[in-house]
């Protein structure tokens, strides 16, 4: 009785070990993105240190994928869209709709000022881009 206790207890462990100790596998540069922070040693590129949030960890990633859809918000016009059927003449003239961009609301979580990028959200919140 003692030794099938036993031997269930080695085949619990191993099914932990199986569990817990998984094979590392490598990650491809195609699927996932390699994490690296900004290199401070080449200078201080403000639009270079923010497009490597993207790729810094974890909440900087988050933050990089804020920038570029901020970024994108910040590229679009309406004229960008087809027109809709139900439109007004004025809404059809294509100078009116260049005109027309998107209007941005800046709001984060706490975790962000308490991660280290309060800064770095104050410093672009304070200049005219």
């Amino acid at each position: 009785m003692g030794g099938a206790t036993g031997e269930g207890q080695v085949e619990n462990l191993e099914a932990i070990r199986s569990i817990v100790f998984k094979e590392s596998e490598t990650l491809d540069d195609v699927r996932f993105k390699r994490i690296s922070g900004y290199d401070f040693n080449r200078g201080v590129d403000f639009m270079s240190l923010l497009d490597s949030m993207i790729s810094t960890g974890f909440q900087a990633s988050n933050l990089g994928d804020a920038i570029a859809i901020v970024n994108e918000m910040l590229d679009w016009r309406l004229s960008h869209e087809k027109t809709e059927v139900d439109c007004s003449e004025g809404e059809l003239d294509p100078t009116f709709r260049d005109s027309v961009r998107c209007k941005i609301f800046l709001g984060f979580t706490s975790n962000l000022v308490s991660s280290g990028v309060r800064d770095i959200i104050r410093f672009c919140w304070s200049i005219e881009w």
